[in-house]
């Protein structure tokens, strides 16, 4: 078998793979202290858009995770600097505590459209605002296009179904930012100044997280926790690095191979 390059940097994911809602998954907290010990770079790489970065820190602080700002790469941070590139006003389907990412944007007389994952925004009369808007030319920016998230009683909904209802009844095809965009990954890559051959993504979207990485020549290892469904390695079209129980057991992984 040949030998896997050493890993100097890890990139991970939180919802689903750190924590699920405002617990940790088994043993995560003191995992992250060992990967921290080895001595290898750590980026935590996320879709979720429901918070700000710092609302999200604060959260992640109080569930007893070591998480420095610096450290955390969001797609709503990716989303509002493409805005800002473009010099557009956009309508925000976001919640309130994710505007925050967002107050230095203008917002009046839209013309264009932000969607993150945003339930109070999910509704008839908000759609078809911003129907109206990209149907007048304005473009359409996904933060993601995830499909469903973990929630603790189950499943639920993300931004893309109603991003491609959007895309469905404008004919405009939607800028997608955060993961699995492969410009999403580079950021974080360039951020740790590590080749994408010593990296490794940990997350528990066999999609978003484990083939956008894989593509970019990393490895993925997929979490069964979080999202995660029975058979997705094998029904996805993707097949990961490495499947593991959860992420302690991913950082066990990682550090066993660092000793061989």
């Amino acid at each position: 078998m040949a030998r896997v390059a050493k890993t100097l940097g890890v990139l991970i994911d939180l919802s689903g793979t750190l924590h699920v809602d405002k617990q940790a998954t088994p043993r995560a907290v003191d995992a992250l202290k060992e990967l921290r010990g080895s001595g290898v770079q750590i980026r935590f790489c996320t879709n979720t858009t429901k918070e700000s970065v710092q609302r999200l820190v604060e959260k992640l602080r109080n569930i007893g995770f070591e998480i420095n700002r610096e450290e955390v790469f969001t797609s709503l941070i990716a989303a509002r600097n493409v805005v800002r590139s473009m010099g557009v006003r956009p309508l925000l389907l976001l919640e309130p505590e994710a505007l925050e990412d967002f107050s230095d944007i203008p917002t009046d007389n839209p013309n264009a459209v932000v969607v993150g994952l945003s339930p109070s925004s999910f509704h008839y009369e908000k759609l078809n605002e911003a129907f109206r808007i990209i149907q007048s030319g304005s473009p359409l920016i996904a933060i993601h296009k995830a499909r469903y998230f973990a929630r603790p009683d189950g499943l639920a909904l993300g931004p893309g179904p109603f991003i491609t209802a959007l895309e469905y009844a404008t004919d405009v095809k939607a800028q997608v930012v955060g993961k699995p965009e492969p410009s999403f990954f580079k950021l974080a890559l360039e951020d740790m100044a590590i080749p994408a051959e010593n990296a490794v993504m940990i997350g528990d979207d066999v999609r978003d997280d484990v083939a956008g990485a894989m593509d970019l020549g990393m490895r993925g290892f997929l979490v069964k926790t979080g999202k995660y469904r029975d058979g997705d390695e094998h029904n996805k079209g993707v097949t990961p690095s490495k499947v593991v129980t959860n992420f302690a057991e991913a950082v066990e992984v990682i550090l066993q191979e660092r000793e061989d």
